[in-house]
């Protein structure tokens, strides 16, 4: 199981992010021989941000390939909210924010050692419970 981040799901919409031609290529060797997951937190990040950046048509492309199952959607609930509190707690002179802290608890709950994304500020200073670091692609 590999999750996706906000930075990797723009790279893959935007043709002239720097990082485009990477998360593509990572994407099309994935897709179809791993579970790609994403959640509702990183996805409304991800939308707004693509909507802010290149308009409804591209946000609306992501929306569709969502309901496609290009990403499977991780839910976020009352516990998954309560440990990315904690998590924000523990680490909150760093400041993760709602969107990565509640990554992170995903990834202690679902045991998800692989994350796409191109946050490494945030996700290489995460030290999850289960393994000694993230492992971050590409």
């Amino acid at each position: 199981m590999i999750f996706f981040d906000t930075g990797a799901i723009y790279a893959l919409i935007d043709k002239n992010d720097v990082n485009h031609k990477q998360a593509k290529e990572l994407y099309k060797n994935l897709a179809g021989k791993e579970v790609l997951c994403t959640s509702l937190p990183v996805l409304t990040e991800a939308y707004l941000l693509i909507d802010a950046r290149l308009g409804n048509y591209f946000a609306n492309r992501l929306w569709k390939g969502i309901c496609d199952g290009v990403l499977e959607i991780l839910p976020v609930e009352s516990e998954e909210l309560k440990m990315a509190l904690e998590i924000e707690s523990k680490y909150g002179d760093i400041g993760f924010g709602f969107v990565d802290a509640t990554c992170f608890a995903l990834c202690e709950k679902y045991k998800i050692r692989r994350v796409f994304t191109y946050d490494k500020k945030h996700f290489s200073i995460y030290k999850p419970g289960f393994t000694d670091a993230l492992e971050l692609l590409p």
